[in-house]
């Protein structure tokens, strides 16, 4: 099977387990799950959860790492609920991991435990992400996930996609870490990642925009309009039960999820107050004598702009909203 894909080109994909995987009922669910969530209505994000799960494997692949990995990169996203991160505004999960409280539960009550045991692949294994150090990592390291969506956004949504190819050709493992092989690319990669929160993932309007859906599906959920259950559907099913509910409160809230949406700051008079996870990188090198080093440790005036970003990312924002 050849993917093209739109980060990294076209791909041959070969092996049963992985083409079996991304046919099941899980994988294909991804495909209503937008990673924007609220931002879709509002600006062009025309990407899935799906092509994000995909990504990962893809990127895997391209890293050489194990067949068992590629597989956990293609299921770490199975459990997203719809409108993805907004439910984290939702029950207030500043970790931004409310998902991830799902993963085996999801998984292990689909036809995937049946698709890994014919091919003899270990569930218990794959559903831990310590196994794998390429798939996952904590902050400021580099990982494949961290690394695909924010690839994939500067290429589907900003359509900057100049650097995207050296970034990829730099990519090395070293003990089973992803890292860069030259310390000028390993910089203007950490430097894209800053802009990319700064413009995109933690853009005010985009944090309006989620807040916003995250209102009206509180308010939905307290007067029984949607479940808890029904956030596990996907984005058109949810939205569709919100749109055709009774309560002028959401349908409001809805109202406002438009390109026309115009939003002010004011501490004084705000709608409400509302603020993103802090997301950066700090990656390695390999330095000159064959060990790893850190962008801030050769370049250490990118420690300021680490720490304005920082306070600028959690110092919140203040957001009225002026017109929809």
């Amino acid at each position: 099977m050849i993917i093209t894909d739109r980060v990294y080109g076209k791909i041959e994909i070969n092996e049963p387990v992985l083409l079996e995987l991304m046919q099941s009922f899980p994988l294909e669910r991804l495909k209503g799950i937008n990673q924007a969530g609220a931002s879709q209505y509002a600006l062009n994000k025309p990407i899935n959860r799906y092509e994000h799960s995909v990504g990962v494997m893809i990127l895997l692949k391209i890293l050489g790492a194990p067949l068992e990995e590629q597989i956990a990169g293609l299921l770490h996203d199975v459990p997203h609920t719809a409108f993805s991160h907004v439910i984290d505004y939702v029950f207030e999960n500043e970790d931004h991991e409310f998902h991830e409280k799902f993963h085996e539960e999801i998984i292990k009550k689909s036809d995937i435990p049946g698709i890994l045991k014919k091919y003899n692949f270990d569930l218990d294994r794959l559903l831990d992400e310590n196994n794998f150090p390429l798939l996952e990592r904590k902050l400021p390291d580099l990982c494949a996930d961290r690394i695909d969506y924010a690839l994939r956004d500067r290429v589907g949504y900003l359509k900057e996609g100049e650097r995207v190819a050296s970034y990829i050709a730099d990519f090395v493992t070293v003990n089973n870490e992803i890292v860069f092989s030259k310390p000028d690319i390993a910089l203007y990669f950490a430097k894209d990642f800053l802009d990319m929160d700064y413009r995109v993932w933690s853009a005010p309007l985009e944090i309006a925009l989620f807040q916003i859906l995250a209102n009206a599906i509180k308010i939905a959920l307290a007067e029984n309009i949607i479940s808890k259950d029904d956030l596990f559907e996907d984005d058109k099913f949810v939205y569709d039960k919100l749109k055709n509910s009774a309560n002028q409160q959401v349908l409001d809230l809805l109202a406002k999820l438009n390109p026309k949406l115009v939003i002010d700051f004011d501490k004084n008079n705000y709608d409400f107050f509302s603020k993103n996870k802090l997301r950066f990188v700090d990656p390695k090198f390999v330095d000159t004598d064959g060990n790893l080093k850190r962008v801030t440790e050769r370049f250490p005036e990118f420690i300021d702009d680490l720490k304005k970003h920082e306070d600028w990312t959690l110092g919140g924002h203040y957001i009225k909203i002026k017109s929809w």
